[in-house]
């Protein structure tokens, strides 16, 4: 079998890395969430600080939610460390919620954790 000619080669990664940065593109931007922004309140049960954002577990009344940060520099700029929240702390989120309404997911402009308040997005946050 003759190997592929090295200028085919280019061209299958280059379409590769289209195909793989227009994932990220969709998971990093908004269009999955909800346009109006809702309050959720509960309980943290797990806090997560990685790649590629960082995210809350948070049990509300009705069921547990994914509570999703911005990237980890951004989180960090906000406040919002390792040290900040911890299993058990009660949480606020300000936020846009998952288009999917069986989907229980929320990306955060801001949180309240043990009276202290992160915006995570001062840009996006609305009505105060």
């Amino acid at each position: 079998m003759r190997p592929f000619p090295r200028r085919r080669r280019a061209g299958f990664l280059a379409a590769a890395l289209v195909l793989v940065a227009s994932g990220a593109a969709a998971h990093h931007g908004w269009s999955w969430a909800e346009a109006d922004q809702v309050e959720l309140t509960g309980t943290i049960r797990e806090v997560y600080i990685g790649q590629p954002h960082p995210r809350l577990q948070v049990e509300a009344q009705d069921g547990f939610w994914t509570v999703e940060l911005g990237n980890p520099s951004q989180t960090r700029r906000a406040g919002f460390t390792e040290d900040s929240a911890k299993a058990g702390d009660p949480v606020t989120a300000l936020g846009n919620r998952s288009r999917d309404a069986g989907e229980k997911r929320i990306k955060a402009v801001r949180i309240s954790v043990r009276g202290q308040r992160y915006d995570i997005y001062p840009d996006r946050i609305r009505g105060g």
